[in-house]
């Protein structure tokens, strides 16, 4: 059973497919959904592609669809988006919910980093601790800003707080 968000997000990619098809959009949400299918068999890709092709042609060969034509397609691909991800549990559905959500609202995936490691956007916080080392390697742009101030008995003349076992003469 598919919890309460994953039925949004079905029906929001249904509804994704029925308002591309025959737009400027349709050929990148085609190659993406077609992907999102797959899942790595080029087979089931070009198959889904094939599908999504011919039901986008019915959908048009009579001119502009209306609302009720609209929303019947878009339920269709909706059911099949659920069904798809009910076949799949745990970790298999989680990444297909999250390429999903991506391709719904459009957003591209990060390009995998190189060596292993990991995009990451917005704030990153790398931390050390007793003696440890931490770093990150940086491409792109990044903003410093001065720490809080901070008051109180155990400021010193910069406003840091000091820590409780720090002797200070």
């Amino acid at each position: 059973m598919l919890t309460e968000e994953l039925l949004t997000l079905a029906a929001a990619a249904g509804a994704a497919v029925a308002t591309a098809a025959g737009t400027d959009a349709w050929e990148g949400l085609r190659v993406r959904l077609g992907g999102w299918f797959g899942r790595g068999d080029a087979r089931l890709e070009e198959s889904v592609l094939a599908e999504l092709d011919s039901s986008a042609d019915r959908l048009l060969e009579a001119g502009t669809p209306n609302g009720t034509e609209l929303e019947r397609y878009g339920a269709a691909w909706r059911d099949r988006v659920a069904a798809t991800l009910e076949q799949l549990d745990g970790p298999d559905r989680e990444d297909a919910a999250r390429e999903l959500r991506r391709l719904v609202t459009g957003e591209t995936a990060p390009a995998p980093a190189p060596g292993g490691g990991q995009n990451v956007r917005g704030d990153l916080r790398v931390h050390a601790e007793q003696g440890s080392l931490a770093a990150a390697l940086i491409n792109g742009n990044v903003t410093f800003s001065p720490p809080p101030r901070r008051s109180g008995p155990r400021a010193d003349r910069t406003g840091l707080r000091r820590h409780p076992r720090w002797r200070c003469p």
